[in-house]
């Protein structure tokens, strides 16, 4: 099967990557420099034009439209790694509304495969099952969602997951590492981990998901009257 992977950041690399050991894989990206360089790594072509079996789109939440309308019509079956569904199923099924669609989203850095990539079968077919199953075979487990659940979770997992450990990282002293206790440890460990992170996909995931106000809401709960902290464990634990 003929694949095009638009985008060749970290995550079209890793698409690209896990797709050419059953493929043939074609990249592009809006830098041909950066395409060219990861066509040659991989050891795969880059885009030329014309038609594929499948694109799957591996950009950034902001770009997806404007990658989706670029690429409009080039295969009848399509999937994409953005990371969030409402938008980005609607973008494809504006640009591709006869085709075969199937959002995903690896709730992991490329790094840290295998892990669980969370699916939205819009129209599936077997080009795109076919997709899901080199995914697998790599050894990660497909947890199969709908738009309305998995958006809903990324507010938690992603927006106020990171904005509480990036407050945690703006708010915290350097203590000498005797003083760590089981808690502030691994907050240390997790703050060191997000903030060496790409900064512009942390920002673009506040930008889209809610959730940074409500965590910021319930600090203000607790440095508001520390007398009520038990209450708030008691609200906790219900």
């Amino acid at each position: 099967m003929n694949v095009l992977v638009v985008g060749a950041g970290a995550m079209g690399q890793w698409l690209a990557k896990r797709l050419s050991a059953e493929h043939a894989v074609a990249v592009t990206d809006i830098d041909p420099e950066r395409a060219a360089g990861v066509a040659a790594d991989l050891d795969v072509a880059t885009d030329t034009g014309g038609q594929y079996d499948l694109v799957a789109f591996a950009v950034p939440m902001s770009t997806v439209e404007t990658a989706t309308r670029e690429h409009a019509g080039r295969a009848d079956a399509v999937i994409d790694v953005t990371g969030e569904m409402r938008d980005t199923l609607a973008a494809l099924r504006e640009s591709f509304p006869d085709a075969a669609r199937v959002s995903t989203h690896p709730l992991f850095a490329p790094a840290n495969e295998p892990g669980t990539i969370a699916v939205v079968e819009d129209t599936p077919d077997d080009r795109t099952n076919r997709i899901l199953d080199a995914l697998t075979d790599a050894g990660n487990e497909l947890y199969r969602t709908s738009i309305a659940e998995h958006d809903e979770a990324m507010e938690t997992v992603q927006a106020k997951a990171h904005a509480a450990v990036l407050a945690f990282a703006l708010a915290t002293d350097d203590v000498p590492e005797p003083f760590h206790t089981p808690v502030s440890g691994p907050l240390v460990e997790l703050a060191d981990a997000v903030t060496t992170g790409d900064p512009a996909v942390y920002a673009e995931i506040q930008q889209r998901f809610d959730g940074a106000d409500e965590l910021a809401a319930a600090a203000e709960r607790i440095a508001a009257d520390p007398e009520t902290v038990a209450t708030l464990f008691e609200e906790v634990t219900e």
